[in-house]
């Protein structure tokens, strides 16, 4: 009879054994296993399906706070564009407005309108008067090589310290020698003018300087190469009493220097010279007031020009032109007066 399992009914060979208790219980256990873990993967999902559903609604939410704050922004920021861009147009009105009154009070005025650079506007249709700097800009338009000549004369005039202080530190032999020699030959032109038109003033400096004598209405020529001579040394000797006295102040002013110091100052004499002869074509003898203006003219070059070559204080500065003055008025007077006997000679 063969045998059979006692707990499953299988027939077994002879000496073998049935397994099927070792199968049912490793059935059992994956089986209780596979139970118990359905709940703990299922309770694991469920968090970290409430965990991302927590996240993106966060992350939406914080979208949303950025979006509404970048609205509000862009908002003001539009605002903001849209003041700025009302208050200039208001101020372009305004401007316009402006402008459109001044053009009718210009015209009305007869006169040209302030923004035409050479008197062409509504009142120079009207017969207006241009406008000075207008004629200026007209005159270097039609004469370029003219005012490129005159623009470093007219420098002085425009521009007088800051032209005195910039001027080069290399002193011009040939501009001093043909700005004195200028100089002299006006102011040599002009007494000789003057005399003949018989100016009370030029007449008493003539007899101060050379007494009672018919130099000049007798021999023009040779007074005025008396004249010219007296201004040359007058020059020269106020060059060197300039060269003498910046030894006082513990300086050193080389004689070119001085002379370029001296020569400065004969430019304001040019134009003084030239403004007399007008004045006195004219037919005024009041005029010769300018050359005491030109003189006082002259010292503030000396003073300016002195400072800032000899790194002066304003006290030092001012001794030393009181020196210098006091000095070429006791040399000149010794000098001019050689000279004066000299042509009287000849």
């Amino acid at each position: 009879m063969a045998k059979t399992c006692f707990y499953c009914g299988k027939e077994l060979a002879p000496g073998e054994r049935c397994g099927c208790r070792g199968t049912s219980s490793r059935v059992a256990s994956n089986t209780n296993g596979a139970t118990t873990g359905k709940p703990a993967d299922s309770a694991y999902g469920s968090a970290s399906a409430k965990n991302y559903s927590s996240n993106s609604s966060a992350s939406s939410s914080s979208s949303d706070s950025s979006a509404s704050s970048s609205q509000k922004k862009d908002a003001a920021a539009s605002k903001a564009d849209a003041k700025a861009a009302k208050a200039a147009a208001r101020e372009q009105k305004k401007r316009e407005k402006q402008a459109q009154k001044n053009k009718q009070v210009w015209g009305r005025a007869g006169t040209s309108t302030p923004d035409s650079p050479y008197g062409t506007g509504s009142g120079a249709s009207t017969g207006g008067r241009p406008t000075f700097s207008g004629f200026i800009t007209r005159v270097r338009a039609l004469f370029p090589s003219f005012s490129k000549v005159m623009r470093p004369v007219m420098s002085y005039i425009w521009h007088p310290v800051t032209t005195i202080q910039n001027r080069s530190q290399v002193v011009p032999i040939g501009k001093m020698v043909a700005i004195n020699t200028l100089f002299a030959t006006l102011t040599s032109l002009m007494v000789l003018f003057t005399n003949r038109t018989n100016s009370p003033f030029v007449g008493m400096l003539i007899s101060l300087m050379f007494g009672k004598t018919d130099l000049f209405s007798a021999h023009p020529i040779t007074a005025f190469f008396t004249i010219s001579a007296i201004l040359w040394f007058s020059v020269m000797l106020l060059a060197c009493c300039f060269m003498l006295t910046s030894r006082i102040v513990n300086r050193k002013l080389s004689l070119l220097r001085a002379l370029d110091t001296v020569t400065m100052s004969s430019i304001y004499m040019c134009f003084a010279d030239v403004l007399i002869f007008f004045s006195v074509l004219l037919g005024t003898q009041g005029s010769f007031t300018l050359i005491f203006v030109a003189l006082i003219v002259m010292g503030i070059a000396h003073f300016v020009s002195l400072k800032q070559d000899l790194t002066l204080t304003d006290n030092s500065a001012f001794n030393m032109l009181a020196i210098s003055y006091l000095m070429f008025y006791a040399l000149a007077q010794l000098g001019i007066g050689i000279i004066i006997r000299v042509a009287t000679w000849l």
